[in-house]
Formats: C-alpha cells, sequence, structure tokens
C-alpha cells in the first residue's frame, strides 16, 4: 500500500509518497498555497493520481512536545481535509523533519546555488513519511 505524506506550512505544503510496497519514501511534489479549500483541491488531485491508502500528515509540535500556533493550524487543516479524503489520515509529530531535511540537502546537493534554488518542503515530507514507515513497517521498529 502506498502511503503520502504532507509537510503543512504557511506558505508551502511539501508532499511525499512511498513506493507500492511502503518501505521507502520519495520526495513528490510542493503545493503553493493559496486558500485552504484550494490547497484540499491540490491534494486531492494528487490523492486520486497516486492512489494512496493512508495520508500522513506531520504535526510540527513544540521541542517541549506541547502544540503551539502552528500545530493548532495544521490541525484545523486536516479537518478541513478529512471531510473530503476517503482514506484515514494520520497526523504524526514531524519535530526535526525540516532541519534534517537540510542536512541532507546540504551533504547531497553540492554547489550552494543549487541548495538555495531547491525547497525543503517536500525533502521534510519525505522525511517525514520515511520515519513513519520505519516506525510502523521497517525493520527497526
Amino acid at each position: 500500500m502506498r502511503i503520502m505524506a504532507l509537510d503543512v506550512g504557511d506558505r508551502r505544503i511539501g508532499v511525499a509518497l512511498s513506493d507500492p510496497t511502503g518501505m521507502l519514501a520519495r520526495q513528490l511534489v510542493i503545493i503553493a498555497r493559496t486558500s485552504d479549500s484550494g490547497d484540499i483541491q491540490e491534494v486531492m488531485k494528487l490523492v486520486q493520481e497516486y492512489t494512496p491508502g493512508k495520508l500522513v500528515v506531520g504535526l510540527p509540535l513544540l521541542l517541549n512536545g506541547d502544540e503551539g500556533p502552528q500545530a493548532q493550524k495544521v490541525r484545523v487543516f486536516c479537518e478541513l481535509l478529512k471531510s473530503s479524503l476517503a482514506i484515514p489520515l494520520e497526523m504524526v509529530d514531524e519535530r526535526f523533519s525540516t532541519a534534517v531535511a537540510r542536512e541532507y540537502m546540504l551533504q547531497n546537493v553540492p554547489k550552494k546555488k543549487a541548495r538555495a534554488k531547491q525547497r525543503d518542503d517536500a525533502m521534510a515530507a519525505a522525511v517525514i513519511l520515511q520515519n513513519y514507515l520505519d516506525e510502523n513497517f521497517g525493520c527497526c521498529a
């Protein structure tokens, strides 16, 4: 079963998708945010195209594990999104996913100009998804 993941930010939504076996995550696309309804339509197009069995959304908790204002925004978006989905939606802790994505890009995209042109949103979604896959289905759970 494929699983899709979202990294929901104020300006962009990073999207990642697992392989058909549900073992490996890869970055898919970045959605530029316009409005909740427009963003939900874009997510729904991707869900229809790739037919994942589940949607995982990163919940940006504070370092101490509490929910701050950004986590509340993501919760509101997820509640709106759930009403359009026919598949399960699960929110997962995404602390440090953007930092891990930036570090990966620093290590694997050699030129500073090339890194500057790439956004880390889809990579952060892939980090969220890979962590989810490893914790729930991987050999290292």
